[in-house]
């Protein structure tokens, strides 16, 4: 790409460039002659000799840069002919008659062809200088339609831009002043420091309030800079600006400009998208949380008012029937409602964490934990509840450390632990293992009894009991709810399953630290 730039720029040419041109020219014309010379005197060709050095110029102008070496090529050609191969041989004469007339028309198509040479190698030049861009413009809309954030966009467009015109190249996101996001991409180790340097950024600046190419540009003054600054912006809507810096910045065709709208454009196009798959996801978002906030509600109901109407169904009896009732009688029902009291207790600790979810916008503080303390306690406080419990706890020796909450993941194991207790059903112990696996930590509690209903597995986290008895699957609901909120406000996963050989697996994952 970069040599289509340079044949079609009107250029300043260098000395080693003329005289590398020069060098060209005179070999070509000392070639032509020396064939013409061959060839006469093999007597091969006598009449149109001048067609070798017509052959001649055409090479001259397709491997030399400007009409200048083709125009003199052709001069050359002329008076070779004259001196060489016109009588008086070895003598320049121009007077005879007819020879001014046949001398000036063979000069005329001799710049001719050197003209039509030129036009078509930069047709040509052309021609491959579009099927470039055009095959950049195409890589650079599929990458932007795998972008995912301003971030990414920004960078695909700076790095299409630098590529496509052999440039340096800043791009800003918001005002230039105070940019959202700003990417750098240089080519010159100097090209940096101009690109950042003040005035620089204040002609970005004009781009973006006037939405107006600044800078250094074709039909513009240059404000003094180095830079050629292009707004991202459609209708009155200016998102942000595109600096480009020139090698030389006075030979830049207006092409360019034109080209790097259409580039400018698909960066907008991608912006938008973004900006609609944002919303979208908004809206999905904001759909999941009214699910979450129903199932939540339906899990709160359901478990609030079973051990409501135990305590209720017990204490009346009590009250209604103390003298009929044996002692045995009364301390099983005074126990059935410290029990479904302490459940309660349980039930309003779940919502609290929920409540300080919800209120952080679904964002915990996490702080470096370690994961063996938090198990020790989690353990301790369930068999608090229930003493008989038997829970065979395995953790790696070495100290694992995780970025946590450690009261929100402590509730997520006793959540979990007490689940397991209460529904599988077996005199067999629960098992909670802790292993590290790639980049998590692996969280697993497997119970031995009856395991899930399979047509649950996929909605067991959701808060929704379906059909199934009350009494059954009294605090199935919002516990895993909770569970799954609390994992995922830490970047983790979370999933439950059946054993082959019977009972049920829950599992979470969390990223340690340093990922994400």
């Amino acid at each position: 790409m970069r040599d289509y730039l340079h044949q079609l720029k009107t250029i300043k040419l260098s000395p080693d460039i003329i005289l590398f041109d020069l060098f060209k020219t005179i070999l070509v014309f000392l070639i032509a002659t020396s064939f013409a010379l061959c060839v006469v005197e093999m007597n091969v060709i006598s009449d149109n000799i001048f067609g070798v050095y017509m052959f001649g110029v055409a090479i001259t102008s397709v491997i030399t840069s400007g009409y200048i070496w083709g125009l003199l090529s052709s001069i050359g050609g002329v008076i070779a002919v004259n001196f060489f191969f016109t009588y008086p041989f070895f003598a320049l004469n121009f007077s005879m008659s007819g020879y001014p007339i046949t001398f000036a028309l063979l000069l005329l198509m001799s710049v001719l062809v050197s003209a039509l040479t030129t036009r078509v190698k930069k047709a040509a030049v052309l021609s491959a200088m579009r099927e470039n861009r055009s095959e950049n413009l195409t890589k650079m809309s599929n990458a932007l339609l795998s972008a995912n954030t301003l971030t990414k966009i920004l960078e695909i467009t700076v790095d299409f831009f630098s590529q496509s015109n052999q440039c340096s190249v800043i791009g800003y996101f918001g005002d230039p002043t105070e940019p959202e996001i700003k990417l750098l991409k240089a080519i010159q180790n100097n090209d940096e420091l101009i690109l950042n340097s003040p005035l620089e950024l204040q002609v970005a600046k004009i781009a973006f309030t006037t939405n107006k190419i600044s800078g250094v540009t074709l039909e513009s003054e240059a404000h003094n800079c180095k830079g050629t600054y292009i707004p991202i912006s459609v209708e009155n809507r200016v998102y942000g600006v595109i600096g480009l810096l020139f090698e030389n910045p006075d030979n830049v065709l207006m092409d360019v400009y034109k080209f790097s709208s259409i580039m400018v454009f698909q960066t907008i196009l991608a912006i938008e998208r973004q900006a609609i798959e944002e919303k979208a996801q908004q809206i999905l978002l904001e759909k999941e949380k009214e699910k979450m906030r129903s199932n939540l509600l339906r899990a709160v109901s359901h478990d609030l008012r079973t051990p409501l109407t135990c305590i209720i169904g017990a204490s009346s009896t009590l009250l209604e029937n103390k003298d009929k009732i044996t002692e045995e009688t009364f301390d099983r029902l005074l126990h059935d409602i410290h029990h479904d009291a302490q459940w309660l207790i349980h039930m309003v600790e779940n919502l609290l964490s929920i409540t300080k979810i919800s209120s952080e916008g679904a964002k915990v503080k996490k702080q470096d934990e370690v994961v063996e303390e938090i198990v020790a306690e989690a353990i301790a406080r369930v068999h608090k509840r229930f003493p008989d419990a038997s829970i065979y706890v395995s953790v790696p020796q070495e100290m694992l450390i995780v970025p946590m909450d450690a009261t929100l993941i402590e509730q997520v194991l006793i959540n979990l632990l007490e689940n397991a207790i209460r529904h599988a059903q077996t005199v067999l112990p629960i098992a909670l293992k802790v292993f590290q696996e790639n980049k998590e930590i692996i969280f697993t509690i497997t119970d031995y009894g009856k395991g899930i209903d399979p047509a649950r597995i996929s909605t067991i986290f959701e808060g929704d009991n379906g059909n199934a008895s009350v009494d059954s699957n009294r605090g199935l609901g919002i516990g895993l709810s909770l569970c799954k909120t609390i994992i995922l406000a830490h970047n983790g996963r979370i999933f439950a399953e059946n054993q082959p050989c019977g009972g049920a697996v829950f599992t979470f994952a969390l990223p340690m630290k340093g990922e994400s």
